[in-house]
């Protein structure tokens, strides 16, 4: 393709994107999800959604390419269908690593995972940093909740900043593998008086 892939412009050393490109071609793969999900007389689970695997053409309209994952996704009644969990580390749906299990919901999340790396310029999984950073959803969840909570328009809903703080302490103990299950408690703000509270 004339420009390449999503990978190359959002990890290789070509020029940027301006983020309104990123974002057009997020709703190009949006769309020809959509289409393989819903479009279709058999859905389609894609199952290798990653940057590499978006294509871009001259005018940076995204194709998806490698089909060789794909499955026909889940008939009649039936929620999913059981197959051999086969991936692209750090992408795929914790879900079917568990279990197996794929569905239409597979996708969705491997579309997240990468919406994660347009936001952030970083893979979803680097082995070449400290082990606490290599996992990129791992490394920002405390970050963008804390950032949500902070941008709530309910002016009470927003914690106070002692409460920010004491979050970043919370996300900096668990960069350094320091945390206990408490403090890896995901927090959210509370209904009644903008404390924050674990959930």
């Amino acid at each position: 393709m004339p420009n390449r892939s999503l990978e190359d412009h959002l990890f290789n050393r070509t020029p940027i994107l301006p983020w309104k490109t990123r974002l057009e071609v997020m709703l190009g793969a949006a769309q020809g999800l959509a289409y393989l999900h819903e479009g279709l007389e058999v859905k389609v689970i894609y199952r290798d959604f990653k940057p590499s695997n978006v294509l871009l053409d001259e005018s940076f309209k995204p194709k998806l390419s490698d089909f060789g994952l794909a499955r026909e996704g889940p008939t009649g009644d039936r929620t999913h269908i059981s197959t051999a969990v086969v991936r692209t580390y750090g992408y795929a749906a914790p879900e079917y690593v568990r279990t197996g299990h794929l569905t239409i919901q597979s996708d969705i999340w491997t579309f997240g995972v990468v919406l994660y790396e347009i936001l952030t310029g970083r893979r979803a999984v680097e082995r070449n940093r400290p082990t606490s950073e290599q996992k990129l959803l791992d490394w920002v969840k405390h970050f963008l909740l804390m950032h949500k909570s902070c941008l709530d328009k309910n002016e009470k809903e927003r914690p106070t900043m002692s409460q920010v703080a004491e979050s970043l302490k919370r996300a900096i103990q668990e960069s350094s593998g320091r945390s206990s299950s408490v403090d890896k408690a995901p927090l959210t703000a509370s209904s009644r008086n903008g404390a924050w509270r674990s959930k």
